[in-house]
């Protein structure tokens, strides 16, 4: 079975998985109002493999069994996978109403991570074991999650020196066959509605740590994995005016591990601990410019917004708004450029012969657009004004005795009456002053690595040596 359609990827999610939202167990992922926000984001996913738009954008020919499959299980072994990934993932954010689905990409990096590591270390079970556990996702178009981040607990201390073992998922034991796993993964998007999670280290370890370094995958609805999740918005908002293409998002949660037991065949890192922090950069790698790509149609949709915001209030012509115009199109377009200039310099990572978006680039990339944001909101709040938290909800336009107020007062400026401005105020809301907001910005800074991860890779990665030389040379300095 290959290429599901949305309808069978929702009844794959019906499983009896221990999910909890708000303290109550949630009976049925695709009907809760908080995680159906997910649940549809994502099924975007599965409309773009089977809409003729999108199609050849979406869909692959897998090589081995002939069938039409996921571009999210391609193996990146040419150069020009970079880009159509890249291409793909900007097409799905367009598609999926400013939110990418995040029920392949994150999976299929960490897939590329484990895969391009077991060949640079030769070792052949694990090569085995990844290609066979691809081939399996992409037969079977299966939605997967990455759970990378461990809880932590004293982040001066290593994994093995916690005051509790379980801060950092961990081996607590093993049989010929299997292996038992007992801990915690937090912040990992989309998990509660994916079929599938894999799990890697999250930083490097030492032989104390050895039992910490673990990677497999895992179906979601296995016993002794309970996910508590906390959600920014709901399916169906009645306070924010509705329009023809709902807000999209998705749903966060803390994945623990109670004692799973994870069969050998599905592990692909076992106490390798020299391999740990290996496995995390490989991941990133991958990861980072997938990051990347799908921020900018993001920062292209809310420029745009804050372009309307200023004609709403008539203020789109004067000097102040539109040097925010020029902070917000610099930002945006930087990031644009640093993005695709890492897809059009790619490179085979360690060796392995699997090509990864240009890393310096890429980072670059992330950091620009990370420690940018924070500035880019504060340009929007600032152009739309109090209304975008003080606005009357979208229930007092329904109110037949208070809706001729609104109407009478809300209008804005070129040709903005009042419906149409109050609904530019509740998106505007929703995106720069609301929960989700909030989430939003803390995820961009924390998200796919914090701004100590980008800048440690631009100083491991950038050609420093070759600015070292040209500079001796100049100076005609011998220093060795």
């Amino acid at each position: 079975m290959a290429l599901r359609t949305a309808e069978q990827y929702r009844k794959g999610l019906i499983d009896g998985r221990s999910v909890y939202l708000l303290g109550e167990r949630v009976k049925n992922v695709t009907e809760d109002p908080y995680l159906k926000v997910g649940v549809e984001t994502a099924a975007f996913d599965f409309i773009m493999a089977h809409d003729p738009k999108t199609r050849d954008l979406a869909v692959i020919r897998d090589a081995q069994s002939g069938e039409s499959i996921s571009r999210y299980f391609e193996i990146p072994d040419y150069p020009e996978a970079v880009s159509a990934r890249h291409e793909l993932i900007r097409a799905a954010c367009e598609t999926a109403d400013g939110a990418l689905p995040f029920i392949k990409d994150v999976g299929s990096d960490i897939i590329n991570g484990v895969a391009a590591v077991a060949r640079i270390t030769g070792n052949e079970t694990y090569q085995r074991r990844i290609e066979d556990y691809r081939a399996h996702c992409a037969r079977n178009d299966l939605s997967l999650s990455g759970a990378v981040t461990d809880v932590k607990g004293d982040r001066s201390k290593g994994p093995s020196e916690q005051a509790k073992p379980d801060y950092y998922l961990r081996v607590v034991d093993e049989s010929e066959s299997e292996i038992v796993v007992s801990g915690a993964k937090a912040h990992i998007t989309a998990s509660a509605y994916t079929d599938e999670i894999l799990v890697i280290p999250t930083r490097n370890m030492t032989e104390a740590d050895a039992d910490y370094a673990v990677a497999f995958a895992i179906p979601v609805d296995t016993p002794g994995i309970t996910q508590i999740c906390r959600p920014s918005f709901r399916f169906e908002d009645t306070v924010h005016f509705p329009t023809p293409r709902p807000r999209r998002g998705h749903v966060e949660a803390l994945v623990i591990f109670d004692n799973v037991r994870v069969p050998k065949e599905r592990v692909f890192l076992l106490r390798e601990w020299q391999a740990a922090q290996g496995l995390a950069y490989a991941f990133s790698a991958f990861h980072r410019y997938t990051a990347v790509s799908y921020k900018i149609p993001i920062l292209e949709y809310m420029t745009g917004l804050a372009m309307l915001a200023a004609e709403a209030n008539g203020v789109q012509k004067t000097s102040n708004i539109r040097e925010r115009f020029v902070n917000m199109i610099r930002y945006t377009e930087t990031t644009k450029a640093l993005a695709k200039a890492a897809a059009l310099d790619p490179e085979d990572f360690g060796g392995s012969g699997f090509y990864v978006a240009n890393t310096l680039s890429s980072n670059m990339a992330k950091l620009h657009f990370a420690s940018g944001f924070h500035d880019f909101v504060r340009d929007i709040q600032d152009i739309a004004g109090g209304l975008v938290v003080t606005q009357p909800t979208y229930k007092d336009w329904q109110n037949d005795e208070l809706r001729p107020y609104l109407e009478q007062y809300m209008g804005g400026a070129a040709g903005f009456d009042a419906e149409q401005r109050l609904k530019l105020m509740s998106m505007l809301h929703h995106v720069v002053a609301s929960d989700f907001a909030g989430w939003h910005e803390v995820c961009t800074i924390h998200a796919e690595g914090s701004f100590a991860s980008q800048k440690m890779m631009l100083m491991a990665e950038a050609p420093t040596e070759l600015y070292r030389s040209k500079a001796r040379d100049i100076i005609g300095l011998e220093i060795a």
